[in-house]
């Protein structure tokens, strides 16, 4: 049986899957070892503070990858699960955490190592995407994989309703996973490396649409970076202009990629590649939602 345990993250998933660990087995002596993060607009450290209070659970702020190292290095966890936090840990913490660090990888592993796993899915319209629970290396990702869980029909998803189908589908799973897990009761599966893909983390710059795509790829593009993420965007006149609503015209329309093609009542018609168009309904500029129309309001406006 396993009696002490560090938890490393600070995001909302992360925290849901704590309270699932914690709760499947309180015996457990666990540290939560928290990043601040709060320049990241999907932080939950205040309510991983709250948490740790009411259970009475001991909880320390993670400001570096050294800080992280050295708690580990001077307490010695039997076990470590990591969920939310990006940064590399060494060769070194790992290797001296006996039962092994553990993590979610948002991707059905070995497909999508890497960073944003999640987003490159929807990007590129997996009609089945996944996250596994998987054993930590020195390696990108190829440790071995406790579990996984799969997500049906999900190509029409925003990388919100993406992220919570997910993390539903482990809050269900992981209590009896775990649970096995501290009995030692564990079925582990070595991953297929010829069957590898990869995938860069990618940074809110990279949302800039490009119109050239056909309006089924840009509509993907778009859902992928949804709310809670930093949204696709556009630029007008040196402003950058976030997509907060759209959907695929079905029209054939063909014009310079880019080109308002049609205002229709308060939302805008752009033409994208192939002969397609994306239609626009709301957008965000300067801080506030509103109707794309009011940005969007000529026909002579080409976005680049």
């Amino acid at each position: 049986m396993i009696t002490s345990a560090v938890f490393l993250g600070s995001k909302k998933f992360g925290l849901s899957l704590f309270k699932a660990l914690y709760e499947a087995d309180p015996t457990i002596s666990w540290t939560i070892l928290c990043p601040p993060d709060l320049n990241d607009m999907r932080t939950c450290f205040s309510e991983f503070q709250d948490y740790a209070k009411l259970e009475d659970i001991d909880l320390l702020i993670a400001n570096s990858p050294a800080m992280i190292e050295q708690y580990v290095l001077d307490n010695k966890p039997e076990v470590m699960v990591v969920c939310g936090y990006y940064r590399i840990l060494s060769g070194r913490l790992i290797e001296n955490v006996k039962l092994g660090v553990w993590g979610i990888h948002n991707s059905l592993l070995p497909k999508y190592r890497g960073g944003s796993p999640l987003v490159w899915q929807l990007i590129n319209r997996e009609k089945v995407i996944g996250s596994s629970f998987f054993k930590f290396t020195n390696g990108m990702d190829d440790g071995v994989i406790l579990d996984q869980v799969k997500i049906e029909n999900a190509e029409k998803m925003t990388i919100g309703e993406a992220s919570d189908s997910v993390e539903r589908a482990w809050i269900s799973k992981i209590p009896e996973i775990w649970v096995n897990f501290c009995k030692g009761d564990i079925h582990l599966t070595e991953q297929n490396h010829t069957e590898a893909s990869y995938c860069a983390l990618r940074q809110e710059a990279d949302g800039l649409i490009d119109w050239k795509l056909n309006a089924t790829d840009i509509d993907a593009f778009i859902r992928a970076q949804d709310a809670p993420y930093p949204r696709a965007f556009f630029t007008l006149n040196e402003k950058v202009v976030k997509i907060v609503s759209h959907s695929i015209d079905s029209r054939e329309i063909y014009g310079t990629c880019g080109q308002v093609f049609q205002i229709i009542d308060k939302s805008v018609v752009i033409c994208c590649g192939g002969g397609t168009a994306i239609q626009v309904s709301k957008v965000l500029s300067d801080g506030s939602i509103v109707d794309a129309s009011e940005i969007l309001n000529s026909i002579k406006i080409r976005l680049r």
